[in-house]
């Protein structure tokens, strides 16, 4: 028998509307609009020019960065990828103190959409409620540390 002759019949399934995975959805979705709205983040385009290189340099250095796991880029829907600026210095290059803790992330599994909320969001492992990106602008890396170790343990 040829295998175009094999015909499967599967069972119709009705569709189950399953509340709990569409009120986690809902809550990724908000998550990922607050960060959009937060402008802790830049485009390609805008990296070069920030930067002066031209927008193909900018995103050749952008995917060299995230192939070594050091750099977390968000890819929109559109085909727009967005570089969350904790990870970047004042020149916009890659902030090398961060790139390692980056990577931590990324090798524990995280995903760039989480990376970028977590570095954005209040975490309890740090003191008096601030975010590891607050931890970052304060100069305590340690924080950050204590926040990824208890993250990851």
């Amino acid at each position: 028998m040829a295998a175009s002759e094999i015909l499967v019949v599967a069972p119709v399934v009705a569709p189950v509307f399953d509340l709990p995975a569409a009120a986690r959805a809902s809550l990724v979705n908000e998550a990922r609009a607050t960060l959009l709205r937060s402008a802790t983040a830049v485009t390609i385009a805008q990296l070069a020019e920030a930067t002066g290189r031209s927008a193909e340099a900018a995103r050749k250095w952008v995917n060299r960065k995230s192939k070594e796991g050091r750099l977390a880029v968000v890819h929109l829907h559109d085909g727009t990828m967005l570089v969350p600026t904790i990870q970047l210095d004042e020149a916009f290059a890659l902030n090398e103190h961060l790139a390692e803790r980056t990577r931590r992330l990324v090798t524990w599994g995280m995903g760039p959409w989480a990376i970028w909320d977590w570095w954005e969001t209040p975490n309890g492992w740090i003191h008096d409620g601030r975010s590891p990106a607050d931890a970052v602008r304060a100069g305590d890396l340690d924080a950050v540390d204590r926040a990824i170790d208890g993250l990851i343990q």
